[in-house]
């Protein structure tokens, strides 16, 4: 039997902590490594925002890139989400009220979550 360890969804306790730079930039090099074709020599971590996004964050992004569907959230940490013995590195937001997580490349890159205001 395939046994794999699973994170659960933020709680309060993931509010307000945020991931150490340096663990973050480390993950970077060891992923642009391990998947070149995905994070080339070229990629930025932070894009052109150069660093993490501070607590209270408002980030803006369209479902289905639908203009008429407009998605918002609010940056209150950034974790390590644990799924399949992989890790990867994810913002803990507020949407709709409610705690979730988005996976911090997204909140970075081009095409991705922008910072609203």
């Amino acid at each position: 039997m395939w046994m794999h360890q699973e994170q659960g969804d933020p709680t309060t306790n993931d509010v307000g902590k945020f991931i150490p730079t340096s663990e973050l930039l480390q993950w970077h090099q060891q992923m642009q490594q391990r998947m070149p074709h995905i994070f080339t020599p070229d990629d930025k971590l932070f894009g052109t925002d150069g660093k993490q996004h501070p607590l209270g964050t408002k980030l803006l992004a369209y479902f289905d890139n639908d203009p008429n569907k407009p998605m918002r959230c609010e940056v209150t940490g950034s974790r390590w989400k644990i799924e399949f013995g992989e890790k990867e590195p994810v913002y803990v937001v507020l949407i709709g009220g409610e705690l979730s997580q988005i996976a911090l490349t997204s909140a970075h890159e081009e095409e991705g979550w922008k910072v609203e205001g």
